[in-house]
């Protein structure tokens, strides 16, 4: 697949079939991901991969811990949104609820709950970084998801990156025996798109790119 292709057509996949995903296939774009660029070369990323059994167990885990505290979505900002963030959020808000509507699904309760299991996805893999490191070392995560979506996407794979299951860290690593030092960034659902869900067919507009541009020449 064409690079631009694969940028133009890459969205957040919400319902997955339920084939699995080879480890071959995880560990190659993984290994895409760790061809980003990085300060000094340091290469910060940690990747976590939890498949099968293993998978639906901490999914359970973390919905439990989801119906007790009812942490909602958001961008995780200090104060309310203004303009023209706000609209953003709105517009895209407003798209997914006329698919939900008329298949009679809960926004609020399909994205909060289906984030707690990773929409069903049958491979969830949870990014960290080590405490010793700056947060500015977030960046070079940032570089290595940006491939690790587009090489996603070039094989034929849906992807959707989970910010939810933050407020959940605690319980994710007293799962998944992660040492203390080691913080949860986001996580990650991967497998193969469901043609037939309405709620694959959503992408989110884009802004004109030139009003976030400041020239200086």
């Amino acid at each position: 697949m064409d690079l631009f292709e694969a940028i133009q057509n890459r969205r957040s996949c919400r319902a997955y079939r339920p084939d699995p995903v080879s480890r071959e296939l995880i560990a190659e774009l993984l290994a895409w991901a760790g061809r980003a660029p990085s300060a000094i070369n340091v290469q910060p990323w940690e990747f976590i991969v939890v498949t099968g059994e293993e998978k639906e167990r901490l999914a359970r885990r973390i919905l439990k811990a989801h119906r007790e505290k009812k942490v909602s979505c958001g961008p995780g900002t200090s104060r309310p949104l203004p303009e023209p963030w706000t609209g953003r959020q709105r517009r895209l808000y407003g798209a997914m609820k006329a698919i939900a509507e008329p298949l009679q699904l809960d926004l609020n309760h399909f994205v909060g709950e289906g984030s707690c299991q990773f929409y069903g996805a049958p491979v969830a893999v949870l990014v960290c970084l080590d405490s010793l490191f700056p947060p500015v070392r977030m960046l070079d995560i940032g570089l290595a998801l940006g491939n690790f979506f587009l090489a996603a996407q070039a094989r034929g794979l849906g992807t959707c990156p989970i910010g939810l299951i933050l407020a959940y860290e605690d319980e994710i690593k007293e799962h998944l025996n992660i040492r203390e030092e080691k913080q949860l960034l986001l996580g990650l659902a991967l497998g193969y798109q469901d043609p037939a869900a309405p709620i694959n067919r959503l992408q989110a507009d884009r802004e004109a790119i030139g009003g976030m541009i400041r020239w200086i020449t």
